[in-house]
């Protein structure tokens, strides 16, 4: 099955087949005159189910993503209508679909790497959060397009809170991405964080706030012993990112008590988990942010509070 919007202004290309085994839908490449293309890779075709609200999470890579799982046992523990799908969508790609995905009725998305800044872009309205990180990750129907939402900054603050954290002095923030600004704001905004020093390949390029020591990676060592806390907002060890840091983060030379929280997820620990609970540092990884921001996604699409009930289905569907 494919499904597109018509553009006939657009230069032909050749459909691409789909490159990433196991994403339920794939955005790629584009047929002739079709402005978004989509390949579906199981025999379920959600779209014509009608009467319901089909809600989808963007990203490159996507195929790992546990939204969808996350998200359907709450639709369904909430006894609400709908289905929750994965799109691979490459970078070039992301303003036509979209564009598409608004035309096809989608009730919502999700964005991930490396789309939450391009999601507030193409958005017409945006939450003060949104425009205030610069990043975008929830996409909500609007009258006359899509409106930008950040759920990931309070999303990061409450899944701090299942650590028991409720402030810390010193953060160090890994990454300079659309996620580590989410951070990195809800940390100050929210009032958890007393100094946070934020790691970048480019730290110049980072946004001047009040709190904040940017710093490059070449100064790390010098950044972590005492702190209280160590944020993995990077890519690395995802599909597609790197397989290492530019400087070993080193967990032991954090304060005692310290946490370590990677927003990466898999079916193991990560290195640097790891090597935190041999230092014997408390750890999280992503599922904890993935599980509060999503139900802040549920709730904007839905207009209505998320029932404990259903929170508790999305938690067992990611295994917590």
């Amino acid at each position: 099955m494919a499904v597109g919007v018509r553009v006939p202004s657009l230069a032909p290309r050749t459909a691409a087949p789909p490159k990433e085994p196991g994403a339920r839908l794939v955005f790629g490449g584009r047929s002739p005159d079709v402005a978004c293309f989509a390949s579906v890779s199981n025999a379920r075709d959600p779209l014509r189910e009608v009467g319901r609200p089909v809600f989808a999470v963007l990203g490159d890579p996507v195929a790992h993503s546990l939204s969808p799982a996350m998200h359907e046992a709450g639709l369904r523990a909430w006894g609400r209508p709908g289905v929750y799908v994965a799109l691979r969508v490459l970078a070039e790609d992301f303003a036509t679909a979209a564009a598409g995905a608004f035309a096809l009725g989608l009730a919502g998305l999700n964005v991930t790497v490396p789309h939450k800044a391009r999601a507030l872009a193409v958005a017409v309205d945006a939450s003060e959060a949104a425009r205030a990180i610069g990043a975008a990750n929830t996409l909500v129907r609007g009258e006359r397009g899509w409106v930008a939402h950040n759920t990931d900054a309070d999303g990061f603050v409450a899944g701090l809170g299942e650590l028991g954290i409720r402030h810390v002095d010193r953060v160090v923030v890994l990454g300079g991405g659309g996620a580590a600004r989410a951070v990195v704001w809800g940390l100050l905004a929210r009032g958890v964080a007393g100094q946070v020093t934020w790691i970048s390949r480019r730290p110049s390029a980072l946004p001047a706030w009040a709190g904040v020591a940017a710093r490059g990676w070449s100064e790390l060592s010098g950044c972590l012993p005492g702190s209280d806390l160590l944020v993995d907002a990077t890519s690395v060890g995802m599909e597609g990112g790197p397989t290492a840091y530019p400087i070993d983060p080193d967990p032991a030379v954090l304060a005692p008590g310290a946490a370590v929280v990677d927003l990466s997820y898999g079916r193991h620990p990560s290195a640097l988990l790891r090597r935190a609970r041999a230092a014997g540092r408390r750890t999280q990884d992503g599922r904890a942010m993935l599980l509060h921001q999503g139900v802040r996604a549920q709730a904007l699409w839905w207009g209505d509070e998320v029932p404990a009930r259903v929170v508790d289905a999305m938690r067992r569907a990611l295994e917590m």
